[in-house]
């Protein structure tokens, strides 16, 4: 395992860092950022742990600032649909507070009882319910962020008409806190679906599947999720459907349907728990193996001969039709030399033992006009380099 975190120590790429900082409180983080900077000491910014092992090699990283106990929720506004949270809440957390009021927002996380909402904003992931509900990012309608004197900023509000600041919630998602240490978001809430269910189908070719996964994707029945994946020589679809109690049961036969006449599928069930359709990503995309891990960017009509080529060269696929996204996973003893330049040149690693981050930058390359853009925006708001630094885009 690459990166982790303990009681009293955190891991990162294989480097122990011993001197672990737990503020109970933004005024504490603040104390917390000041006094690192002013001893000409550099912070790595911790929540839950489960996505350390994303970004490039940086460091040196003198102190730990842990947000495990920067975890509440602020507020929560339920006839308004908004919520403040600070940024250790968990999935977990976030998901039950919702549930008592028929609420939800579709945070697809491998371990939700410890994935973090500021890591997941920080580290910019979505899940495969982007499809229907959008991704963190077009949830969030205000930040507050800390940087390294300890300085506080906020942007935007807690009104989900407000723009006020846009710019500056876009900044800091996916950034791995490059630009200041997320102390606060506020979100846009929605319903809960009433009833959900996971519809799975099976067929004996990556062609064959990823045919009827694109006929249910581009079908009227509104899914909000549909994956292709690869399961030993079989490959599957799998797919989460939400609606009312009295018209679930309805709408996943008519999937069913749809999906068999589109192709000879060998099984296909219908089961009552939607998060089963999650599952294959979810699995897929926990960072704390020590496995390597990929993402590309390839729109659904683009990604079957994709995912039948790393199925072959032995790779797990895991395709993400809404999102346009395809993952994949093998042993980190297998490299990654034999992937397709064109494949890798678009790759974004999420996880890569830290002999292979080596010369790497797991972002991939960045357009030649971002660069000096991201230069000028790290230096305007962490000149020193004391937050997070080398793990971003370029080393930043």
């Amino acid at each position: 395992m690459s990166s982790d975190v303990v009681a009293d120590s955190v891991t990162i790429d294989g480097v122990l860092v011993g001197d672990v900082r737990i503020p109970e409180s933004t005024a504490e983080l603040s104390d917390v950022l000041r006094e690192v900077t002013a001893d000409g000491l550099h912070s790595a910014i911790v929540g839950g742990g489960t996505r350390l092992a994303f970004g490039n090699l940086g460091g040196p990283f003198d102190v730990a600032i842990s947000m495990r106990k920067l975890n509440r929720v602020i507020a929560y506004e339920p006839d308004n649909m908004t919520m403040a949270v600070e940024p250790g809440c968990t999935i977990a957390q976030i998901h039950d507070v919702l549930a008592a009021e028929r609420q939800s927002m579709a945070l697809d996380a491998a371990r939700p009882e410890r994935s973090t909402i500021g890591g997941a904003y920080c580290a910019g992931m979505s899940g495969p319910r982007r499809l229907g509900g959008g991704s963190l990012k077009d949830w969030v309608i205000g930040v507050e962020v800390a940087g390294p004197d300890g300085t506080v900023a906020k942007a935007g509000g807690m009104v989900v008409k407000n723009v006020t600041g846009f710019d500056m919630m876009h900044l800091h998602y996916g950034a791995l806190g490059a630009f200041g240490v997320v102390t606060r978001l506020n979100l846009k809430v929605f319903p809960a679906a009433s009833a959900s269910r996971s519809i799975e189908l099976r067929y004996a070719s990556a062609a064959t599947a990823h045919s009827a996964a694109v006929a249910l994707l581009r079908s009227q029945l509104l899914p909000a999720s549909v994956l292709c994946w690869n399961d030993g020589d079989s490959w599957c679809v799998s797919v989460r459907c939400d609606a009312p109690e009295g018209a679930i049961d309805r709408l996943a036969n008519r999937m069913l349907d749809l999906a068999t006449d589109a192709a000879t599928a060998e099984t296909a069930v219908a089961m009552s728990d939607g998060s089963v359709a999650l599952q294959p990503f979810t699995s897929l995309v926990e960072l704390t193996s020590g496995d390597i891990i990929v993402r590309l960017p390839l729109v659904a009509s683009r990604q079957t001969p994709v995912i039948h080529e790393l199925a072959d060269a032995g790779w797990r696929v895991c395709a993400d039709l809404g999102s346009g996204l395809v993952y994949a996973r093998r042993p980190a003893g297998a490299g990654v030399e034999d992937m397709r330049p064109e494949l890798a040149g678009a790759a974004t690693w999420l996880a890569l033992p830290a002999s292979l981050k080596t010369g790497r930058d797991v972002f991939g390359p960045t357009p030649e006009a971002v660069g000096p853009i991201l230069q000028r925006l790290k230096n305007s708001f962490d000149p020193d380099r004391r937050i997070n630094s080398g793990r971003f885009v370029l080393g930043l």
